[in-house]
């Protein structure tokens, strides 16, 4: 016969982890959050449209999806990148080589760029052949905002190295969570007219939303990009300079106090 008190025990048991690790009780009211601010927003946006500026709707969102890509889907790499030393318990020996912190840092770089190279291909090719969209208008418009957004993944890539690299296995989840904090703010779905208040003070600092701004703008309504594209540009750059300063000062704080730390 099953007893319930082991069953409960085992209840108890991840109750207190939780508990103890506020990143996984921030993860399971995060993520369904982040669901109903990303949907409601854009169910709120097509209520207060009109059908005809839907037009090529179609397109921008699927450019939007695609280009989102280079932000979270980079951000992901970065982390995942670190975290693999942390989990394997190689973070001591990696560093213990004649390794400098800029060259790991050079090398995650361009390991996220073929990575993103590659997934990116791989979803034009799938965006092809579901959808009656030319091959060649989805390449021509991704490579426009493909620079600024690209940065922008990786200031937001070393923004998550940082919490990574200052509280080691345990901020995995919090990384995640401000990786993807961003997205609804970013108009990658729609645009940032439809945010409240806050929401619209927040995308203001944020170098995607000008860039997905200007590609809606151009694919829906063939406006000119260019000013929200050098926005975005101008940034994206600004930003990404200053977060990889600020990983190479946490690095080095959390390297005196002990990088085997970060694997506990």
């Amino acid at each position: 016969m099953i007893s319930f008190a082991p069953i409960w025990a085992i209840v108890l048991r991840h109750t207190r982890v939780l508990r103890r690790d506020f990143n996984l009780l921030l993860a399971i009211f995060y993520w369904p959050v982040l669901d109903i601010l990303i949907w409601g927003f854009l169910g709120s946006w097509i209520q207060q449209s009109q059908t005809a500026q839907f037009q090529h709707y179609e397109a921008a969102a699927l450019l939007g999806i695609l280009l989102w890509q280079l932000v979270g889907r980079g951000c992901t790499n970065m982390i995942f990148s670190f975290t693999e030393e942390l989990w394997s318990n190689n973070i001591l020996n990696l560093f213990s080589l004649p390794l400098r912190i800029v060259e790991w840092m050079a090398g995650i770089v361009l390991f996220n760029t073929i990575m993103m190279v590659l997934t990116s291909i791989f979803c034009m090719f799938v965006i092809f052949m579901l959808y009656d969209l030319s091959i060649w208008y989805i390449i021509s418009t991704f490579l426009i905002c493909f620079p600024p957004l690209f940065f922008s993944g990786l200031w937001v890539g070393f923004t998550c190295l940082q919490i990574l690299v200052m509280k080691g296995k345990r901020g995995q989840e919090l990384g995640f969570v401000f990786g993807w904090f961003l997205l609804p703010f970013s108009g990658a779905y729609y645009p940032i007219e439809v945010l409240p208040s806050w929401g619209r003070i927040m995308s203001a600092f944020l170098p995607m939303s000008y860039v997905f701004q200007g590609m809606r703008e151009y694919v829906m309504y063939q406006q000119d990009p260019t000013l929200n594209l050098v926005k975005g540009y101008v940034l994206s750059i600004l930003y990404a300079i200053g977060a990889i300063i600020l990983f190479i000062y946490c690095f080095n704080h959390s390297k005196r106090k002990g990088l085997a730390r970060l694997a506990d």
